[in-house]
């Protein structure tokens, strides 16, 4: 689980102070006849939670990915009844990670003939690891953890006793909100398995529109699936793609592949990309730099394995100086994401792709 790093590392950085939620933290978008996104608002933060995609034909609905706990997802699917009154067929979960899966259920109760639609490697996931990381996650300190950030709200100052800055406040009152959402799943909670397993291509049909489920190689973790709609030119990435800050699970996702993944999607010919996390993209400039970020990560690192460097020097011979820059800018909270979500995991998965170390 990838807030296993945040509980890690966040202690030791500058935490900014919330300022007060908004109600609502989605908005549906049409996309094309048919086809909206459910598309998250959330500030830049540690904590996210994810887009979800609508796809209406003449009798049901596809939905693309649920979200993080049942209250989320219940709103998701106020938003579809509000569009249409058909059902939902299918469920699509573009990977593994609870803030794609916990809803499941939710769909399940409203419509239960429903199948949900997963990589391979998705349900022999949830059934171990999944299971495992959950109950550590809400075990080992989550709700003490929100508290803590609850009280740096009050004090409004970061670990160094500076003044928050703006930015950092609107960062962590958008982290407190989603860490409250995640408090309400039960350590010991079983997501919905997939009754549909994808190893490459599952193609299905409402009316004259094709829905393609493609496995296109592994990326952020091993088991993402992308859903193309070649008439309307629309991608929809899962977690391959994340906005401002790449997420980068040091023992889950796979560098080494990441970018050739990404220039697969790009092969498509999007015009539309909707990614995991972040905003409706409309060019593909974010994308070609994500893969100008995991392809330094693969050559430095391969080059640095290829001398005879273990994991700790790898670290020390890495430089991504300039790509923090370039996915940082000024931006005090996108600093510390890169540290976390990208210079110390992005080594550790670049370094496993390469020497096949992986536990």
């Amino acid at each position: 689980m990838r807030w296993t790093l945040f509980f890690l590392l966040l202690l030791t950085l500058s935490f900014p102070a919330p300022c007060p939620a908004q109600a609502k933290n989605f908005e549906v978008v049409q996309l094309a006849d048919g086809v909206y996104a459910a598309m998250r608002k959330d500030a830049p933060g540690f904590a996210v939670e994810s887009n979800s995609v609508f796809i209406i034909g003449d009798d049901n609905v596809i939905v693309v990915d649920a979200q993080s706990n049942l209250g989320t997802t219940t709103e998701v699917l106020a938003a579809l009844r509000k569009l249409t009154n058909k059902p939902v067929r299918y469920v699509v979960n573009t990977h593994w990670h609870d803030d794609h899966v916990v809803g499941n259920q939710v769909y399940r109760d409203a419509f239960p003939q429903v199948d949900f639609v997963a990589h391979e490697n998705v349900r022999p996931y949830l059934l171990t690891k999944g299971a495992v990381a959950r109950k550590q996650w809400h075990e080992g300190g989550l709700s003490g953890f929100v508290e803590q950030l609850r009280g740096i709200l009050k004090s409004n100052k970061n670990s160094a006793g500076e003044p928050l800055t703006e930015e950092q406040r609107t960062s962590l009152a958008s982290d407190i909100v989603l860490g409250e959402g995640y408090l309400t799943v039960p350590a010991d909670f079983q997501p919905l398995l997939p009754t549909v397993a994808v190893e490459n291509q599952l193609t299905l049909f409402q009316g004259s529109r094709v829905i393609e489920i493609r496995y296109l190689g592994r990326g952020h973790t091993s088991g993402d699936l992308i859903i193309h709609l070649p008439k309307e030119h629309i991608v929809v990435t899962g977690d391959l793609v994340v906005w401002p800050i790449p997420l980068i699970g040091g023992d889950q996702s796979h560098v080494g592949d990441w970018g050739a993944t990404l220039e697969k999607v790009l092969a498509l010919k999007p015009t539309i990309v909707i990614p995991g996390h972040g905003p409706i993209m409309r060019e593909d400039s974010y994308v070609q730099q994500m893969i100008k970020l995991m392809t330094s990560l693969k050559q430095q690192t391969a080059a640095a394995v290829a001398r005879g460097e273990n994991l700790d020097q790898v670290r020390k011979s890495v430089n991504l100086v300039d790509l923090r820059k370039l996915f940082v800018g000024e931006s005090k909270v996108r600093n510390t994401l890169f540290s976390v979500y990208v210079a110390g995991p992005g080594v550790e998965s670049a370094f496993h792709d390469a020497t096949e170390q992986r536990h």
